[in-house]
């Protein structure tokens, strides 16, 4: 298996996008309770939740799905941070930040006594496990990028990957062009991010190029070894490639937080 193969194999990514949005209808009525658990499967077939700090105990142990559902139910607004080293995005410093930064995704639950956040990672045998943790101070509420703004942005990034996804066949890699387009077009399927029927076109546009974005940044990766071999390693690469992943993330983020928004209203965020 080669290091694409890797690259575009596997579930879809960021499943705290997928389950802040799809939460954020349910409780402003627009899809069902099963509906965010059918979108969770997507992502695995069995799903763990873990309680560091405790603070879950009367949740049932025999279902994470529903024991996700009970902690979303208390909260009365969400949001989605999609930190990485160096740019914490606003958390502070905690243990939840330290999960989030290993996730490299949190859904933060405010208006509960203390914000939570929860974190999804995978492990090896397929498992999503969901760890909660509190944060031990006020995490307040960021109100999301325009999405006019990030999609201005994302139009003069993909111009610019053009010339990084042309130079790919130049590396030496035996991955022939064919090759490399089908590989793009399964990893910017993996990176877009399902949302619930929702008014806001420009939101799903955004995150469409968003995956495309990030797809051509992560096969460069894989492609380049001194660019870094995943997305996690960017920071330690090329300049230009950092700077399009940052934006990746950010518009991704500003995506789905204007949907959540959509559903939440004015009155019930932050």
């Amino acid at each position: 298996m080669t290091s694409t193969d890797l690259l575009v194999s596997g579930p879809p990514a960021w499943p705290g996008c997928a389950l802040g949005a799809w939460s954020a209808a349910w409780r402003a009525g627009r899809c069902a309770p099963d509906d965010v658990t059918d979108t969770l499967t997507e992502f695995a077939d069995r799903h763990e939740i873990t309680d560091p700090q405790g603070f879950l105990g009367d949740l049932r142990a025999d279902d994470a799905r529903l024991n996700l559902l009970a902690l979303l139910r208390r909260a009365t607004s969400f949001e989605v941070r999609l930190p990485t080293a160096g740019d914490p995005q606003g958390l502070p410093p905690d243990p939840a930040t330290t999960a989030a930064l290993e996730a490299g995704e949190v859904l933060l639950l405010h208006n509960l006594d203390r914000v939570v956040g929860l974190t999804p990672t995978r492990t090896s045998d397929g498992v999503c496990r969901w760890s909660a943790h509190r944060y031990a101070v006020d995490v307040p509420w960021r109100q999301p990028r325009s999405l006019g703004e990030v999609e201005y942005e994302l139009r003069e990034a993909i111009r610019d990957t053009a010339s990084i996804i042309g130079g790919l066949g130049s590396t030496g890699a035996r991955t022939s062009p064919t090759e490399l387009r089908a590989a793009l077009a399964r990893l910017t399927f993996r990176h877009q991010v399902a949302l619930p029927p929702h008014d806001d076109v420009r939101a799903t546009r955004v995150i469409d190029s968003a995956a495309q974005v990030e797809a051509i940044v992560a096969l460069t990766g894989a492609h380049a070894p001194t660019f870094g071999v995943v997305a996690a390693h960017i920071d330690h690469g090329d300049a230009r490639l950092r700077r399009l992943a940052a934006l990746a993330r950010s518009a991704r983020a500003a995506a789905v937080n204007t949907v959540i928004g959509e559903f939440s209203g004015p009155s019930r965020l932050g």
